[in-house]
């Protein structure tokens, strides 16, 4: 079966590729590319599944006789959930507004 996540991260690379979030720490603005926030957030996911299998939370198959870093393919996955999860609030709160 075909990886559909590729396509689904061409898709909004042309999407997003232009759209940056600002924020402020410590009264000071920067920008930063959102798909490069979208990787982030994913990439920290993965570092924090890394250690939940590391200290037992949870174990995956090929974790049974040692443990093993998460494959590195789930960064996609989880950068994908996070894009999912930000338009299912921007439509909830687009709809409330409407209201």
């Amino acid at each position: 079966m075909y990886d559909v996540r590729w396509i689904l991260l061409a898709i909004l690379v042309i999407a997003y590729w232009k759209t940056t979030v600002h924020f402020t720490p410590r009264n000071k603005e920067y920008k930063m590319p959102l798909l490069v926030a979208f990787v982030l957030i994913g990439f920290f996911i993965w570092v924090a599944e890394n250690m939940a299998t590391f200290l037992g939370a949870w174990s995956y198959p090929d974790q049974t006789n040692r443990w093993s870093l998460v494959s590195v393919s789930k960064i996609s996955s989880w950068s994908l959930l996070v894009i999912i999860s930000f338009l299912i609030v921007a439509i909830v709160k687009q709809k409330r507004r409407s209201d």
